[in-house]
């Protein structure tokens, strides 16, 4: 790689420290073999390369980009000095990996949202939650809120999950957790809407079942958006089973709700 290039990129990551001595001295790095580099005098070895990338917290083959690729990487993930990337946050960090391309589609979606879903199709039951995908820093996060289904489900009157948002080819991924006790997990996937402002969005959820055989499961769904400042009081009360035979449904959310198979549907996708 050219070395200007290179120069550049040494230059930025030092500029979080407090002083380039200051980085030598923590790093164990030779001051005036380091300023070689930051002159463009001389190229680090590969194994030099790796050091600096594990002082500074980022990949080697990050480092290796293109001045204006790699700058706006460590915008979304400031250096962390002398703090080496364990495996799982290395892991953890490719899979919510942040550009301003899936910060743009995110931004979009972001807001509160009824969600439903029919987790058991043979009692004909419709579920509504409330769901909140927000940003907190560089990172997607959702909350969700399930209401009053005691009566139906053998659990309590409210449960809450929090989770991760991802973006992947158009596409929203959720993996959701219970608080608490931690039993339930939800993976979703979801279709990105076309327009400014979401209005449905289908997509399929996946859990394991808290009772009985704790069977793994697929189901449809449908995120109904409400806005980024809706009327939380009258949205949370309107969560849990809908009573279809006193409020109507939208086609678009019974259609997308609906778990049957169509003739020739060997794999169960969205319907919307």
């Amino acid at each position: 790689m050219p070395t200007t290039q290179i120069q550049e990129n040494l230059r930025l990551l030092c500029s979080y420290g407090k002083s380039t001595s200051d980085v030598c001295r923590r790093a164990g790095f030779n001051r005036q073999q380091f300023n070689k580099y930051l002159n463009g005098h001389a190229q680090p070895s590969l194994s030099t390369l790796r050091k600096i990338c594990d002082f500074f917290g980022v990949d080697d083959h990050e480092i290796l980009l293109p001045h204006d690729a790699f700058k706006a990487i460590v915008r979304l993930r400031p250096p962390r000095l002398g703090v080496k990337q364990s495996h799982y946050d290395a892991a953890l960090a490719n899979l919510t990996q942040r550009s301003k391309t899936n910060q743009d589609l995110m931004s979009r979606h972001a807001g509160y949202y009824h969600a439903y879903f029919a987790p058991e199709p043979a009692r004909n039951i419709l579920l509504r939650t409330l769901v909140h995908l927000y940003q907190e820093n560089d990172a997607w996060l959702t909350k969700t809120i399930d209401r009053k289904l005691d009566a139906a489900f053998f659990v309590p009157s409210r449960v809450k999950y929090t989770g991760v948002a991802m973006e992947a080819f158009q596409r929203i991924t959720i993996l959701e957790r219970e608080i608490g006790s931690g039993r339930s997990i939800w993976a979703t996937m979801l279709y990105c809407s076309e327009q400014d402002t979401p209005n449905y969005l289908s997509g399929l959820c996946m859990s394991v079942e808290t009772e009985a055989r704790h069977d793994i499961s697929c189901i449809r769904g449908v995120w109904h958006y409400l806005g980024e400042k809706p009327n939380l009081r009258q949205s949370l009360e309107m969560c849990g089973i809908v009573d279809q035979s006193t409020e109507t449904i939208p086609d678009i959310i019974l259609e997308g709700t609906d778990n049957s198979r169509r003739e020739g549907e060997l794999i169960l996708f969205p319907r919307i």
